[in-house]
């Protein structure tokens, strides 16, 4: 019999480790996510003409309808206030849009003929202790070198400038930046109280509840 305790005992605590490891694993997977997101900005803009699945374009069920509550800008925002649906009774999934609406500059040297070459102009901007480069290896503008992207005119114009008094050849490319959004979607069936919802526009000034058709893929 003291055996048998003794197992049991090694096994709850297997458990709760393995739970609590779980979680961990969770947590970091999500956070990374949200910087992977900010970090590849770039990298976006370049693949942006490779098909990539839309909100618009995933399946909708027949005639199920759903309530939508968004847009939040940033993850961590639409998980929260999903927490707080899921305390409710309210089962929300949170569903990402996607849509080039932002303007940007890009500052660049323009693409060279060989990698040989756009890696001279790397060696040369860190002589000048330039370190935020991105040499570009894909797409139409391979072996070009960016020196940023801006969301206004007069920043990318100050970095232009600093990059041409060094002596180097750069331009400037007006681009369209992807935006992500963010949405919490539910069944129709289960209803958000109109003080509730007050609260959250007061906590996420800009979002709102609507009904669309539910997708099948969130």
């Amino acid at each position: 019999m003291k055996w048998l305790i003794y197992a049991l005992l090694l096994l709850n605590l297997a458990f709760g480790l393995w739970h609590l490891r779980s979680q961990q694993v969770k947590f970091v997977e999500d956070r990374n996510d949200d910087e992977s997101l900010r970090l590849v900005l770039l990298t976006e803009y370049l693949n942006q003409q490779a098909p990539t699945v839309r909100d618009s374009e995933l399946p909708i069920q027949a005639n199920a309808r759903c309530y939508t509550l968004g847009p939040f800008k940033s993850k961590s925002d639409a998980s929260t206030l999903g927490k707080a649906l899921d305390a409710m009774g309210i089962a929300a999934n949170r569903r990402m849009s996607k849509d080039n609406s932002r303007q940007g500059y890009w500052v660049f040297i323009p693409p060279e003929d060989n990698r040989t070459a756009a890696k001279e102009h790397i060696t040369a901007l860190k002589e000048k202790g330039i370190t935020d480069y991105f040499l570009v290896a894909t797409g139409e503008r391979t072996n070009a070198v960016s020196l940023g992207v801006y969301s206004k005119s007069d920043l990318a114009q100050r970095r232009l400038d600093e990059i041409k008094a060094m002596g180097f050849t750069a331009k400037i490319d007006k681009v369209d930046l992807p935006l992500r959004e963010y949405w919490l979607d539910w069944p129709i069936e289960q209803t958000l109280l109109p003080d509730a919802l007050e609260k959250f526009r007061q906590q996420y000034p800009g979002i709102g509840q609507t009904e669309r058709g539910c997708t099948t893929q969130i």
